[in-house]
């Protein structure tokens, strides 16, 4: 068939009625065609195992990590510091340390830094946790000569400009006062206080004071003190010579700072721990509510085994807390819970938003789905759909660099061996009804939860 396009028009144009597909060209065969009125067939998940990957280091000993993964020509650089939050001497000092790298250098001001990057297709954006603080870059394979520059300006040289720190911090400040209006934020930051204290890395929080309470100086403090020995990863579709060389050239030759030996204030912090029933007067048709209890770290043995627990009870949207106080009962627009490993203190929560009349009524539901789970257990069918969320959710994790670049720096700065995290599916895929009910009474604690009420309630 030949195909011919009207006169005066283009193959590029496509204003109707002229616009015409040439079907030789274009057309898929009819038996590839989609019949979308059919669901795809189901069959068990192809799980991606985490690859290995080489640790090398700079002529300074700067370490790198690289991991080729993924078909797409793009990468992520990550420079990663022991940092974050519990490192810092100030509440927010960490965070506004970070958000401010990207705001001027000594070659660019955050206008033309954001132009620079956005002509090369790329970003650079930071991450601040409890224990690490890390600077990314994304971008194309092929313009990584051009984007690299730039990450090395944004983490050697930022300046912190006066104007738009203070900028910043009047945007943070407006933005605080918003969500102090909103019962969620006020549970958050009571049930934080509540269960470690407002001292504490994990139940910390950034208030107004708090916020003006932060300079520039210690910004550029935390930048001298904290963000000098780094340690690089290179995840994604690159050249091993190419990169190395890059890095060498741009890094290799920074004095390497010995920071003063220190370890996270989680690590020495005694949290509260605190139980019963804490209430906070706040006007308004729904109260927001935050139960929980303190639980292990990360590292536990058992902890892969407990997200399982915790996503029968509250975990998903099919969970047990849903269907009940939800679908059931009414209470509650949704309900879920966390089963939280950090890497010195871990929490369980259960966090939702109900009508004020409902308050004793779903706290009491929630007390008594976990004594269910402990004492009659789950049904296999029950547990077998929940491993394929579970499965399905893990392999879901993975399947990009940058989400492999996510993987590889928690690993890192978590002290877990990489193909540790492997485990979890192991865990999933193994687990019995037996186990789950042993590990829902060994460390469900219903009767000894904090419980934190913010709404408009009368005890």
């Amino acid at each position: 068939m030949k195909c011919t396009r009207p006169p005066g028009r283009s193959w590029r144009q496509k204003t109707a009625p002229h616009f015409t597909i040439c079907p030789t060209k274009y057309a898929l065969p009819m038996a590839k065609v989609l019949d979308r009125r059919m669901a795809p067939p189901a069959g068990p998940l192809s799980y991606i195992p985490l690859p290995p990957y080489e640790v090398t280091r700079l002529s300074n000993g700067t370490p790198v990590y690289l991991l080729p993964y993924g078909q797409v020509e793009v990468v992520e650089v990550q420079a990663m510091y022991r940092a974050g939050r519990g490192y810092q001497d100030l509440i927010g000092q960490a965070g506004l340390t970070g958000e401010m790298l990207t705001e001027g250098t000594q070659s660019y001001d955050s206008l033309r830094l954001a132009q620079q990057l956005d002509g090369y297709g790329a970003w650079i954006h930071h991450e601040v946790g409890e224990e690490s603080l890390a600077v990314k870059l994304a971008t194309t394979t092929a313009n990584l000569g051009h984007t690299l520059p730039l990450l090395q300006e944004v983490i050697l040289v930022p300046t912190f400009p006066s104007e738009e720190f203070e900028s910043l911090k009047q945007r943070k400040l407006q933005k605080i006062q918003v969500r102090e209006e909103k019962t969620a934020t006020l549970a958050r930051k009571h049930f934080g206080y509540e269960l470690f204290g407002p001292d504490h890395p994990y139940g910390s929080y950034l208030s107004q004071e708090a916020l003006e309470a932060i300079s520039r100086d210690h910004l550029i403090a935390y930048h001298q003190q904290r963000l000098q020995q780094m340690a690089l990863t290179v995840v994604g579709r690159f050249d091993r010579e190419v990169i190395l060389d890059q890095l060498e050239e741009l890094f290799g030759s920074l004095d390497r700072v010995e920071e003063e030996a220190s370890i996270s204030r989680a690590a020495t912090a005694r949290a509260r721990g605190r139980q019963g029933r804490h209430y906070v007067e706040k006007a308004g048709m729904q109260a927001s509510l935050r139960l929980g209890h303190l639980a292990m770290p990360r590292a536990h043995p058992d902890y892969y085994g407990m997200t399982i627990v915790n996503t029968i009870l509250g975990g998903y949207f099919g969970s047990r807390l849903m269907k009940n106080i939800r679908e059931e009962k009414g209470y509650t627009y949704g309900i879920y819970s966390g089963w939280i490993g950090n890497r010195y203190d871990g929490y369980f929560v259960v966090q939702s938003d109900v009508g004020n009349e409902y308050v004793p009524s779903a706290i009491a539901e929630v007390k008594a789905e976990m004594h269910k789970l402990m004492d009659e257990g789950v049904e296999e069918a029950e547990l077998d759909l929940v491993r394929n969320y579970l499965q399905g959710r893990s392999v879901s994790q993975r399947e990009t660099p940058f989400q492999m670049s996510d993987l590889l720096r928690f690993s890192l700065m978590h002290d877990i061996p990489f193909a540790e995290l492997d485990r979890q599916y192991e865990v999933i895929r193994e687990i019995t009804p037996a186990s789950v009910q042993e590990l829902a009474a060994r460390y469900l604690k219903p009767d000894d939860l904090l419980e934190v009420v913010v709404g408009q309630v009368a005890e």
